[in-house]
């Protein structure tokens, strides 16, 4: 099975996805991508929306905020921050820097297979700057679009220090 179809599966099973829902996403699947260009996407197809990470003033009451609001469980702790679970995906918390505004920091597309070194060859060849970080073992990639915003890439996989779906959530 696809890694899609078995995300999509298990968050009908647990009641994340409605069965209309479920019905839908499965009928986008069986349509085939077509960029405007009639080309394969430079870079590879994002397949999900992994995470938004936001830089807050209080990382407490803004967890406080969203779970009252929005029922966020805690995904994961990472000092000095808190990872909520949003469904599939993750809205991170962190403390902003003395003396800036709190600010969206970074989104962050998942790809299959996602393989860092050659992606950020593949943006170095369209003229773009990228930036691997090491967190563990997972290699994290970083860039801005032509508007400055930073975008992080990261295998479909990934969840804010779990591990892989499938793993065991310590939450």
């Amino acid at each position: 099975m696809r890694p899609d179809f078995d995300l999509l599966l298990q968050r009908y099973e647990s009641g994340q996805l409605s069965r209309r829902e479920l019905l839908g996403a499965l009928a986008i699947m069986c349509v085939p991508f077509k960029s405007g260009s009639g080309m394969e996407p430079a870079i590879g197809t994002a397949k999900t929306m992994n995470h938004v990470t936001c830089r807050v003033s209080d990382v407490a009451r803004s967890q406080k905020f969203y779970q009252e609001l929005f029922g966020m469980p805690v995904l994961t702790q990472q000092a000095p921050g808190v990872n909520l679970r949003v469904g599939g995906s993750f809205l991170g918390l962190y403390p902003v820097d003395a003396g800036d505004a709190p600010r969206i920091d970074h989104l962050c597309l998942g790809l299959d297979q996602f393989d860092a070194d050659g992606t950020r060859e593949k943006l170095a060849a369209r003229g773009l700057n990228a930036t691997i970080r090491l967190r563990g073992d997972t290699k994290e990639l970083y860039f801005t679009d032509p508007d400055g915003l930073r975008v992080q890439l990261q295998d479909v996989r990934y969840r804010g220090g779990v591990g892989p779906i499938g793993d065991k959530d310590p939450t």
